[in-house]
């Protein structure tokens, strides 16, 4: 008899997220369920706008208003964040699951030093003293490659560079060793070389602490050798999810194939013309009860303007919203 599999560290289930603007409800999210192994990392890929740092923000309770969780269930361990009361949340945040924010700049407190931000999280969470959690920090500062740390401590986040930064959001995110962590964008005001080089550090880190990644990006490229599935979003919903390498190898929606395709190559004919996905992001104050994609679909058929597609299983752990999966070329 075969071993059960492990219980997922977080587990998603019919997420709905919305804020009611003047304009509208905008539906932000829009069902999306996906679960995360302990020390499995996930991407959530997509344009922007498709609802992937409001799904972030939404396991964490940190929607801003007029924004809401409407439905769903978001559970830790099994127990369901959503019922928290808000007093409680604070022994959630950055204890069990961290993240880290896309600017770094406007993530931290540019009137406090990067000591004080990050020894008050470790006070909080795991009740050391000042000395102690001063000591921790540098620890920590360090361990992010960050050098002369116990100097840095002393430093206003706008003494740093853009990569120094975003090393002491990581440091931050890791000093109580979550069990989940949730980086949003982390590598985007970023150059190449130093984007490598996060990259680098959270598949490390991630090895050697056991914790789940859930890596949120527009960027296909940035995922490719860090995660083990990628979901892939649209109008607030997920229209494909799979294991990295078969992604990349035969996407089953159209969607993710014109994403793949856009991609610069860096082996193979030189001069021709990347592709792009002709249209635009459809408007979320909408409601559709066909798929949304439809409009931008060279694969289009009648029944993708009629019926909302439901995401199904395309086999090896793979799934796809799309009538027409099976018709998707890479």
């Amino acid at each position: 008899m075969s071993a059960p599999a492990e219980s997922p560290v977080l587990e998603v289930r019919g997420l709905i997220t919305r804020f009611h603007t003047d304009r509208g409800v905008v539906n932000a999210v829009n069902g999306i369920s996906y679960t995360l192994a302990p020390g499995e990392a996930l991407a959530l890929v997509g344009e922007s706008g498709s609802g992937k740092t409001v799904a972030a923000l939404s396991v964490l309770g940190l929607v801003p208003p007029p924004g809401s969780v409407e439905e769903g269930e978001v559970l830790l361990h099994g127990e369901n964040l959503l019922d928290l009361p808000d007093r409680a949340w604070r022994d959630v945040r950055g204890r069990r699951v961290a993240m880290i924010f896309q600017d770094p700049l406007t993530s931290l407190n540019p009137v406090l030093t990067v000591g004080r931000q990050m020894t008050e999280m470790l006070r909080h969470h795991l009740d050391l003293g000042r000395d102690a959690a001063e000591r921790r920090s540098v620890e920590l500062l360090e361990r992010v490659g960050i050098p002369d740390a116990a100097r840095r401590l002393r430093d206003y986040p706008h003494q740093l560079s853009g990569g120094q930064r975003q090393r002491v959001m990581i440091a931050m995110a890791l000093s109580c060793e979550p069990d989940v962590l949730i980086a949003d964008e982390p590598t985007t005001a970023l150059d190449v070389t130093v984007q490598a080089q996060i990259v680098d550090l959270v598949k490390e880190l991630r090895a050697d602490l056991g914790m789940a990644v859930l890596w949120i990006t527009h960027d296909l490229a940035v995922v490719a050798g860090l995660v083990d599935r990628v979901a892939v979003m649209y109008a607030g919903r997920i229209v494909e999810i799979a294991p990295v390498a078969r992604l990349y190898a035969s996407p089953r929606h159209p969607y993710t194939r014109g994403l793949l395709r856009s991609m610069p190559a860096f082996r193979g004919s030189t001069g021709s013309r990347l592709e792009s996905i002709e249209g635009a992001p459809p408007d979320l104050t909408l409601t559709f009860a066909s798929c949304p994609f439809a409009p931008r679909c060279p694969l289009a058929e009648d029944r993708c303007h009629e019926e909302l597609p439901p995401l199904q299983s395309t086999g090896a752990g793979s799934a796809s919203a799309c009538w027409r999966w099976g018709s998707v070329e890479p």
